[in-house]
């Protein structure tokens, strides 16, 4: 009862996904069906022209007495122009679909898995099982032929049936002994092909564990921004046993997983040949007897041949198609996952997008923990964020600051409590529209191997360059770019141009600060704004600070307590707590103060440098 019901739960899986990507293909291109349909007709024919033309050739030479040179002739080029047809048939309907697979139906499936990957929530990019649902849908895709997989086992399976029905006539009618070697040889077929591809599935699923360490290895012994560090630290033979350690553990359960498919595939050969060798004497015993003529023998040849070919590709054809689905099952999980699960970007209250004036924002005892665990990284966090306010948020390393930041963005959602916007909770606004209120620079910033000007402006056009150097100047970089050859559309790193710069730390931080300048949003958010910068360029920045912000809101996040001299207001966290907050000479004031202490420690490290 159970194996029953473990195959109708999987008669149900592939049936799904079938479904899935078939509505997928006929949404894509309606035209690929035509060409499955002619494959399906093609090859159930096919074989049939060896079948006859052969039983009725043979019989034509063999015996005088019936011989014509006419016949001859015709079945000799029955046989070979029907083969040809088929062959080139056969050929233009394969690559008509492979065409279509591999440049419309890969690529949209490969850019959907993008889009569902960009729109899914923040909190899914940090979690190790959705990472692990996007790395297998990857692996579906890239380990199968997709669709066309998927159409290759049904056009195997239904092209198999017609066949084998056309077969079976023949060959009950000749000699019904026949068909204990065939169900032998189907049997064992089967069974070995259940083994196979069980073994297969477990050994995609063992790969799959190893899968994201070679990726590791492979990003840090390739890519520029770890070099300098393997170099210095002569780290490189560490790295290299490290991986030559994975490999050595891959190849040992690929070669123990991959010694059960040869185990059952030599068994599954020797009883193949075993009954052909049973067949061959069934029919040469039947000539003998006179039973049958040597063209109806050729026949019935090929014919019980065709016979277990076609029963064996229905079942190949079956657990070809279950193995190809049970990968692609999981890039369903992860786009239905996604799909129940991602941001709502335009359901929501909406704000008018030429909106100017900095909203209010209250933290009304919000508390916070990361998905999966049961530490309180904020715990009652009670703030009012004033409009054109400049705050600063200070505390050491761990105490809850940039989860702060990702909460005010909607990176992740409150455990506790509320955030609001003007009054209203922040999850009722759409988000496309609450994110237009932010500009924000982490402190881990990624620029784009595009241009400066993309970098900026994000793919926006009709933007002058007028108003992009004047930004650029303001964020300190604008002679930096006059002095380069092609100005705004100087390309970032050498992935896509030889001719490309890599930017020093400071330089790409104020890049990164003139894009969210660019954004022009009413409430700037900076998550350790000048944490690669000196300290000239950090007096730069803070020189032109009131320019720069003006009566937008202004959140930072700084290290440097000398920077929250501007600041209206300091917020103090601690174990994610708010633990002080004044302004700067209000907090010196607070006798042995956590603010105070942490001053005076870095000014006295300044003054001895001094």
């Amino acid at each position: 009862m159970k194996t029953l019901e473990s195959i109708r739960k999987q008669l149900k899986s592939i049936c799904k996904c079938i479904i899935y990507f078939m509505k997928f293909a006929w949404k894509e291109k309606p035209l690929y069906f035509f060409f499955v349909a002619g494959s399906i007709l093609v090859q159930s024919a096919g074989p049939f022209i060896t079948i006859i033309g052969t039983r009725y050739l043979i019989n034509e030479i063999a015996y005088r007495e019936n011989r014509n040179i006419n016949n001859v002739i015709f079945w000799i080029s029955f046989i070979c122009i029907g083969t040809l047809v088929y062959k080139i048939l056969t050929k233009i309907t394969m690559e008509k679909q492979y065409n279509i697979s591999q440049g419309i139906f890969e690529l949209k499936l490969i850019t959907d898995l993008s889009i569902y990957a960009v729109k899914m929530k923040f909190q899914n990019t940090e979690n190790p099982d959705i990472l692990n649902k996007i790395q297998n849908a990857e692996k579906g895709i890239n380990e199968t032929d997709q669709i066309q997989g998927i159409t290759d086992g049904l056009i195997t399976i239904c092209s198999n049936f017609f066949v084998l029905a056309g077969v079976i006539y023949l060959v009950i009618s000749s000699s019904i002994w026949l068909l204990i070697p065939i169900l032998l040889s189907f049997t064992v077929s089967t069974i070995s092909y259940m083994k196979i591809t069980e073994y297969r599935k477990k050994y995609f699923e063992k790969l799959s564990g190893f899968s994201r360490g070679f990726d590791y290895y492979d990003e840090e012994l390739s890519e520029n921004k770890y070099a300098k560090d393997i170099r210095i630290y002569d780290a490189g033979e560490m790295l290299l046993k490290n991986q030559a350690h994975l490999n050595k553990e891959q190849y040992n359960m690929a070669r123990h997983e991959l010694g059960k498919f040869w185990k059952c595939e030599r068994i599954s050969i020797f009883v193949e040949n075993f009954c052909n060798i049973a067949i061959y004497c069934v029919l040469a015993v039947n000539v003998l007897r006179k039973f049958l003529n040597l063209g109806e023998f050729s026949s019935l040849v090929q014919a019980a041949t065709q016979f277990t070919q076609s029963l064996t590709g229905i079942v190949d054809g079956y657990f070809d198609l279950e193995y190809t689905a049970s990968l692609l099952q999981y890039y369903i999980d992860f786009i239905q996952s996604i799909d129940t699960d991602k941001e709502i970007e335009c359901d929501g209250a909406h704000i008018p997008e030429n909106i100017t004036t900095a909203p209010v924002i209250e933290f009304r005892n919000v508390s916070f923990k990361y998905p999966n665990t049961d530490l309180y990284v904020l715990k009652d966090i009670n703030i009012t964020i004033h409009p054109g306010e400049h705050l600063s948020i200070v505390g050491r390393n761990g105490a809850g600051k940039t989860t702060f930041i990702k909460l005010l963005c909607r990176l992740y959602d409150v455990t506790e409590g509320e955030i609001l916007l003007d009054g209203q909770n922040i999850n009722t606004f759409a988000l496309k529209d609450y994110i237009r209120l932010l500009s924000v620079v982490f402190q881990d910033y990624r620029l784009l191997a595009f241009s400066l000007r993309d970098n900026i402006t994000l793919g926006k056009t009709n933007v002058s360059d007028q108003y992009l150097m004047e930004l650029c100047d303001m964020g300190g970089i604008g002679e930096w770019i006059k002095s380069t050859e092609k100005g705004l559309d100087t390309i970032v790193y050498k992935m896509f141009d030889p001719s490309g710069i890599e930017l020093s730390g400071g330089q790409a931080q104020k890049l990164a600060i003139v894009r969210a300048l660019y954004k022009n949003s009413p409430v700037v958010i900076l998550d350790e704004p000048t944490a690669s910068l000196d300290p000239i360029s950090e007096y730069e920045i803070y020189k032109h600070f009131d320019y720069l912000v003006g009566k937008k809101t202004a959140v930072y996040i700084s290290h440097r307590l000398s920077s929250c001299q501007f600041c209206d207001r300091i917020v103090v966290f601690h174990n994610g707590s708010i633990i002080e907050e004044g302004r700067h000479d209000e907090l010196l004031k607070i006798p042995s103060g956590f603010y105070a202490n942490m001053y005076y420690a870095q000014a006295k490290h300044y003054q001895e440098d001094f």
